[in-house]
This record gives C-alpha cells, structure tokens and sequence, in this order.
C-alpha cells in the first residue's frame, strides 16, 4: 500500500468516528453477515432469494451492533433505517452496481422509489446546495436527519461497499454523492455464492401524499 494509501484510508477512518462513532470493523462484520447469508440459499429457494437474504441480514446485523452503541432502528412506510438522534443521521442499505467501492461514481442496483427520493431531499437541503427546497410536510429543520447508504456489491472473487451520502436521483437511481466512505474489498476465498436471478430488493414503497 502506498503512503497516499495510507493517508487516504487513515482520513477515512477519522471520518467514519468523527461522525458515526463506528469502526470499520463493525461495517466489515455487519457486510460479512449479509454475505454468509446469501450462500445459505437451496435451489429450491425462489432465486430472488439470495439477494434478499443478503439484504436482510445486512440490515438486521447493522441494527444489531448499533442499537447498544445508541442507534435505533425505524421501519416507516416499510423503508428500514438505522437512525442516531443526537447525530443527526440514519443509515439504509441497499445493494450497489458493479462501480460500488470503486473510484467511479456507483449507483443503487434497483431502482428505488419515493422514501429514498424524500431522504436525498432532506440531504439537499440540510447542506443548502440548492435554493428553494421546500420543508417535508410536518418537518422541522430539528427533526431532520442525514441519509448515508451502506452500499454493498458482490463481485465474483470480492465484496466491495462503501457509507455515502446521496445528494442526487434520477429515475430511481443515485447520480450523485456529496461524500463517500470507501472501505477496503473483503476477498471471498472459499466461499461460493449464489448470484441468483436478482441482487436485492428492487424497490422502496412509494408514498402518495393527500392534498
């Protein structure tokens, strides 16, 4: 590794305590747990299964080691989040395309619907990158949190994922990233994965609002 390497990942890390009091650690393992469960998956298993499983227990092992650590998990209109009150921020996963982790710009592999679009919103304007964005309805600047996505993606020999802030979505999918935690690829050596027919779920719930 080259001392720029070096520097990168140790400012990195700085990054990550400075505003998640998490550990690289942590999201290693919590990636780990999403990974084993992908392979537990029987070719009798609908072959969406694997990468629901993935994504699951990728939620279910982050919520897991941050609850003691002062997170709480919240599951409004079925979009899963691991929120810190006092910081000010929430996590959601979801699965990245081929460029996640990567110096390229990634993407969510499945196009995703209104509650990711409202949280990138609230992104936008808590670090007032544009003018005239309107208040969510029932909000308050007190209440908002920041979004990051832990994103994951999981190559032949490899799982590569990062902690982002998206700050742009178009058609469903994240275009732009007003900050990115890239964490080193975990190999996979020896352990065979079920790719299936898909990498996780495909959408988050859309939310009608009434006049």
């Amino acid at each position: 590794m080259s001392a720029h390497q070096q520097q990168q990942n140790s400012t990195e890390v700085s990054r990550l305590e400075e505003l998640f009091g998490l550990t690289v650690g942590l999201f290693q393992d919590v990636v780990m747990e999403g990974v084993h469960a992908r392979t537990a998956g029987t070719s009798h298993h609908p072959k969406t299964y694997p990468g629901y499983a993935q994504w699951g227990e990728t939620v279910r092992a982050l919520r897991d080691k941050c609850v003691p650590l002062g997170w709480f998990p919240t599951d409004e209109n079925n979009f899963p989040l691991c929120v810190h009150d006092e910081r000010k921020i929430s996590i959601a996963v979801q699965t990245g395309d081929r460029e996640t982790g990567t110096s390229a710009t990634p993407s969510n592999r499945a196009p995703k619907g209104a509650s990711t679009e409202e949280a990138i919103a609230v992104n936008q304007r808590q670090l007032s990158l544009f003018d005239g964005i309107p208040m969510l309805p029932g909000r308050d600047d007190e209440s908002l949190h920041s979004m990051w996505i832990l994103l994951y993606h999981v190559a032949q020999n490899e799982v590569r994922f990062e902690l982002s802030l998206p700050m742009q979505m178009v058609g469903g999918k994240i275009r732009s990233w007003k900050e990115r935690i890239i964490f080193p690829a975990i190999p996979l050596d020896g352990i065979e994965i079920n790719f299936g027919d898909d990498d996780g779920p495909q959408f988050d719930v859309s939310v009608e609002r009434k006049g």
